[in-house]
């Protein structure tokens, strides 16, 4: 009960020119590098997307790596469970 509360200051004048001055190109430091990390960002962005898709291709159809089964040798799996007859 006897504990003291914290006094809380509160400035209301104009704002100091000083303060200003110091403040100003820290904002526009940060704003700077902002922009400029996402103009990075996008072209690596871009240029992932075109050139990527070149390397990555999926082999053509008829590809030796590719077999053919004849329909005897295989049998689709139900992608849905059945239903219950009762």
């Amino acid at each position: 009960m006897t504990d003291r509360r914290p006094r809380t200051y509160v400035y209301r004048g104009p704002v100091p020119l000083w303060l200003l001055l110091f403040i100003a190109p820290l904002g526009l430091l940060f704003l700077t590098s902002l922009v400029l990390a996402l103009m990075v960002a996008a072209g690596a962005a871009a240029i992932a997307a075109l050139i990527l898709p070149r390397w990555w291709r999926r082999p053509p159809l008829g590809d030796a790596r590719t077999i053919e089964l004849d329909k005897s040798q295989y049998h689709r799996i139900e992608t849905r469970a059945p239903r219950d007859p009762h």
